[in-house]
């Protein structure tokens, strides 16, 4: 029975609790209970609120759930909400139900929307919301319930999870804010709250990879007293550099890495350190930022990437708007520096830095170079030591005073025997400049010989050595950097170039010596160009896509106003010796490179030369790596026609003596120029065999380099030209004409095999000595004596490597010579002479005395053959 009875009790009272939850979920869903609840939230938070729909819930505990809901601005910051959730959970304290009073416990808000607005008298919406002590004002139930004073608010705690921190500095958003927030704050004494918070940073159209969690714990007053007394920790870990800039900047600046940062924000005497008083409005902080793996983005990590430490501890003072960082230190592997911070906020901030102590050690610098730079060479060795100390004071910041310097040191470079040495100098701020130097670098000097800080001005002790010196000017932000120095040996500062991962010479090696004379000159800050002389001599020029250095006895390479020039004394290359002057032109709009004009002289010039120095024969690729080497450039993946393209020069060329095969000319003269893939030679003049010969030529390299030429030539001595030069003394007369003629193709033997054209000459006093060929054709045999023509006339044709004559006539007063046949260009000769009739009356007489033999010439010209025959048709006059 017992049992019984206590079985029906516990169903009495679980069907009693059932229509409760059924009573009190229905009953807080009525418009009266709705606004009741509604006015104790606004009495709780101290801002009008606005809830969609309550539910509740008796076990375990009494609790309510609102959602949707949104807690309202204070006008003086705007309409939009103050606080917006998806859901609230509180529940109601129990001894506050016992004294007859509904008190919310804890409230828990679900993915939270937090809004922090800063008006434009610099007051926040935050400022008087949470109080110092409770109240006891209580709303009556269902009544209308206008938004609370702060000091009538009573909230115990807070959970959330999932939140947002939004930031509005009058009208408009930041871009800015916290995600993912998740934590509590808890009262936990009158006037007391304790912070434990956890948040991502967010920037708005930035794409964040790893920025970061930040916790915040501390403890702390209502915001009517300022929040004071108060101690808060925060730690910000696990972010990468990258993400931090874009969080600052709004962009990716690069640079890779990792940060963390630890800080403790204090106010009240129980934080104050040792040395410092408290006072009202006073907060210490004290800040300890770590930064690792330091490198550009785009290279690998290594082991001895930069790190940075950053420490601040100092005072801040946000209604004097005075901020003071009284330790600042700022720490590397192996250097640092010390100084101290104050900033003045108001109408006109002032800030002062100074740098109290610093120093500075090259591997550092070197490791920081290495970072940011690639193809530095492993090995290099950088020992040297920097100190000084600086001074920046106003708004924006200022140099007030400087001083830096050092006593020198060494580095050591792979490849290179002897240590590059670094003098002592000394720098700082001089009549409104930032001055250092002069530096010297010596190559190969021993420390007793290495001579100290020179004059400016002097050249003492500058063999294989350079100096630099750095200034700044401070009002216009503009700067200079001049070098003076000479090597011995160019190669070793080029190997030094590159070493350091600045490569000078892509393409080409120089030996030799060298002087350099420069300045770097900034007009705009960060933004100049070099102006300066490099004088070569007795120097080697090896370039990638020819064969044979090019010797340099005297050369001047110049930069002036932006504008490159080479001044040549004597170079030796392509067989000759060259002399003259190449500069850079004003750009052309219509050209996609830089402009060029020459004035060049050479004494000799052999198309044999050529092809050895550009050699093997009919490679199309040597284009394609000569070219990058002039112009100074990387071109990977460029073709040899795109390279072409990039040059535009035009100017004059004379060659005291041009061999082209077995043509030789002297005093050669012509202007050509180079744009767009089109070469043009005009106007080329040239003195040979005794007489004058007028070219032209046109060029087009894409997409195969194809040529046509156009030649002319008067009263050229015959007993010189090439193909007679072994019978000077048996060939008189003179020749002029005409050749058309083209050609394509790369290297000799295919412009050769490919060269055709047409041309017509005509010769004047032709004498052939020792041999007279009109009384050889009419006997059938070679008969001794001499042979005159007045004039001579033909055509020839340029075909398969062969001249061939079609006909060629050679005219006395009573008859005329025909020759007909070919002369290759190797010299293979195959030629028949016949004798042509004078205009007669009587066509058969003629016909009868004129029954001749045919004369064949075969072999080479080195040894001709000579034979007669009958004629295969007899020729009468017309």
């Amino acid at each position: 029975m017992a049992n019984r009875r206590w079985w029906k009790l516990a169903v009495t009272l679980l069907a009693v609790l059932a229509v409760l939850q059924v009573s009190v979920s229905l009953l807080v869903r009525t418009r009266r209970a709705h606004n009741y609840l509604v006015a104790h939230l606004e009495h709780a938070f101290g801002r009008p609120v606005q809830v969609r729909v309550f539910n509740a819930r008796l076990l375990p505990s009494l609790q309510f759930d609102a959602e949707e809901v949104t807690v309202g601005e204070d006008p003086a910051f705007g309409y939009e909400y103050f606080i917006r959730a998806e859901r609230l959970s509180a529940g109601l304290r129990l001894f506050g139900v016992l004294r007859g009073q509904f008190d919310f416990g804890t409230i828990s808000l679900s993915k939270p929307s937090l809004i922090l607005a800063r008006n434009t008298k610099g007051r926040w919406n935050l400022e008087n919301w949470l109080p110092p002590a409770k109240s006891n004002a209580i709303p009556k139930s269902g009544a209308a319930v206008a938004p609370p004073s702060a000091d009538k608010i009573r909230l115990q705690k807070f959970d959330f999870d999932d939140g947002r921190i939004n930031f509005k500095l009058a009208d408009e958003k930041a871009a800015f804010a916290f995600i993912n927030v998740s934590g509590s704050v808890d009262q936990v004494a009158p006037g007391r709250w304790q912070l434990q918070l956890e948040a991502q940073p967010w920037r708005s159209g930035v794409a964040l990879q790893s920025a970061g969690t930040i916790l915040v714990r501390g403890d702390l007053a209502g915001t009517s007293a300022h929040l004071q007394p108060a101690q808060i920790s925060i730690h910000w870990g696990n972010a990468s550099l990258a993400d931090l800039l874009r969080l600052l900047r709004g962009q990716d600046y690069g640079i890779r890495g990792t940060f963390s940062l630890d800080a403790k924000l204090g106010s009240g005497a129980a934080t104050a350190p040792k040395d410092s008083v408290a006072s009202p409005g006073v907060w210490f902080f004290s800040v300890q930022s770590r930064a690792t793996q330091i490198h550009r983005w785009d290279m690998t990590v290594r082991a001895d990437n930069p790190r940075l430490n950053l420490n601040l501890r100092g005072h801040w003072n946000a209604g004097a708007a005075l901020l003071a960082a009284d330790q600042v230190e700022l720490e590397s592997p192996r250097s640092n520096l010390r100084g101290s911070l104050a900033l003045e906020g108001g109408d006109h901030p002032l800030l002062d830095l100074r740098c109290d102590s610093m120093g500075v050690q090259a591997s550092d610098l070197l490791a920081w170079y290495r970072a940011f730079h690639s193809g530095v060479a492993e090995g290099i060795i950088a020992e040297q030591y920097f100190t000084g100390g600086m001074t920046w004071r106003g708004w924006p910041l200022q140099l007030e005073s400087a001083a830096v310097s050092s006593t020198g040191g060494t580095m050591t470079v792979p490849g290179i025997a002897e240590p590059v040495r670094v003098g002592a100098f000394t720098g700082g701020r001089e009549h409104g400049a930032f001055v250092i130097g002069p530096v010297r670098f010596a190559l190969g000097v021993e420390a007793r010989e290495f001579l100290p800080q020179r004059k400016r001005g002097g050249n003492e002790g500058m063999e294989n050595a350079a100096e630099l010196t750095f200034m700044h000017e401070l009002a216009s932000k503009t700067g200079t950097i001049s070098v003076e120095g000479n090597v011995s040996h160019a190669e070793d500062f080029l190997k030094l170039a590159t070493n350091f991962g600045r490569p000078l010479n892509p393409g080409w090696e120089l030996s030799g010596r060298a002087s350099a004379s420069g300045k770097w000159e900034a007009s705009t800050p960060f933004a100049g160009s070099w102006n300066g002389t490099v004088a070569l001599s007795q120097a080697s020029l090896a370039v990638a896509g020819l064969n044979e250095p090019l010797t340099i006895h005297e050369g001047v390479l110049s930069r002036v106003n932006g504008k490159t020039q080479a001044q040549l004394e004597s170079v030796d290359a392509f067989g000759g010796k060259w002399s003259g002057s190449i500069e850079e032109a004003p750009a052309n709009s219509s050209a996609s490179g830089s402009n060029w004009r020459y004035r060049l002289s050479v004494d000799k010039l052999d198309a044999a030369d050529l092809d050895r120095w550009v050699g093997p024969r009919a490679r199309p690729s040597w284009l394609q790596r000569l070219l990058p080497s002039l112009m100074g450039v990387e071109t990977k993946d460029v073709s040899a026609s795109e390279l072409v393209r990039r040059v535009n020069a035009e100017g004059q060329l004379k060659i005291a003596q041009l061999t082209i095969e077995k043509l030789k000319f002297e005093n050669v003269s012509a202007t050509a120029s180079l744009h767009e893939l089109k070469l043009e030679v005009g106007g080329a003049t040239a003195d040979w065999r005794g007489g004058k010969v007028r070219a032209k030529l046109n060029g087009s390299f894409s997409p195969k380099p194809a040529y046509e030429i156009s030649v002319n030539w008067t009263d050229v001595k015959l007993s010189q030209i090439p193909w007679l030069a072994h019978y000077p003394e048996r060939v008189k007369g003179a020749a002029s004409g005409k050749l058309q003629a083209s050609t394509e193709g790369v290297g000799r033997e295919e412009l050769l095999a490919r060269l055709s054209g047409t041309g017509e000459t005509k010769l004047k006093n032709l004498e052939l000595r020792g041999w007279d060929l009109a009384a050889s054709l009419r006997e059938g045999t070679a008969r001794a004596g001499n042979s005159r023509w007045s004039s001579g006339t033909g055509s020839f044709e340029l075909k398969n490597g062969s001249f061939l004559f079609d006909p060629f006539r050679l005219r006395t007063s009573s008859d005329s010579t025909v020759l007909k046949g070919s002369l290759t260009f190797a010299g293979a000769v195959q030629i028949s002479v016949e004798s042509e009739p004078p205009a007669r009356k009587s066509k058969s007489a003629a016909s009868r005395a004129f029954a001749q033999s045919q004369l064949k010439i075969d072999g080479s010209l080195d040894n001709l053959k000579f034979s007669f025959a009958a004629a295969d048709e007899q020729v009468s006059a017309p």
